[in-house]
C-alpha cells in the first residue's frame, strides 16, 4: 500500500512540473448565466498545466474541445474502456485517450492509461474532482488529466 500511495503522492506532485498538460472537465453554467442552464464535457488543452486546476484562470475557447453539451447534468462518459479522440478546433490536432471503465472504483490520482496528440505520449491519472479553471461562463470540475 507504500508503493500505492507513494506512486499516487508522486502523481499529484508532478502536475505542473511537466509543462503542458490536458483536462478532462465537466462544467455547468454559472448561476447568472443564460437560461436553459448548460452542462458540457471538454477537454482543455494547458500549456502550463496547473492553469487548469486554478478556479482563478479561463481556458481560451480555442483550447479546448467538447464532448457533449446538455441542458440537463448529463455528462461525457470519460472511462468507458474504448478509444475516444477530440480535435481542437484552431490547430487541428487531436488528442486520443482510452480509460479503462474499472477506474471509477480506483482512489484518486490513479493511471488513467496514456493519451496522445500524434507528437507526444502523456500519462494520465484520476483527478480529484474538484473544482478547477472555468469555460465559456461555466464553472468546472476537474475529471482526468494527462501530463
Amino acid at each position: 500500500m507504500l508503493g500505492l500511495t507513494l506512486i499516487a503522492g508522486a502523481a499529484f506532485l508532478a502536475r505542473g512540473v511537466f509543462g503542458e498538460g490536458v483536462h478532462f472537465l465537466n462544467c455547468g453554467s454559472f448561476a447568472g448565466a443564460a437560461w436553459p442552464h448548460t452542462y458540457i464535457s471538454i477537454v482543455a488543452y494547458c500549456a502550463n498545466d496547473v492553469d487548469c486546476s486554478d478556479v482563478l484562470y479561463t481556458i481560451p475557447l480555442d483550447d479546448a474541445c467538447i464532448m457533449s453539451s446538455s441542458t440537463s447534468p448529463d455528462f461525457h462518459q470519460w472511462a468507458t474502456g474504448t478509444d475516444q479522440s477530440c480535435t481542437f478546433p484552431s490547430s487541428g490536432v487531436t488528442f486520443s485517450w482510452n480509460i479503462p471503465t474499472e477506474i471509477g472504483s480506483l482512489p484518486v490520482y490513479s493511471s488513467a492509461g496514456t493519451g496522445s496528440n500524434g507528437f507526444k505520449t502523456f500519462a494520465g491519472f484520476k483527478d480529484d474532482g474538484l473544482s478547477g479553471a472555468k469555460y465559456d461562463l461555466h464553472s468546472c470540475s476537474k475529471r482526468y488529466y494527462y501530463i
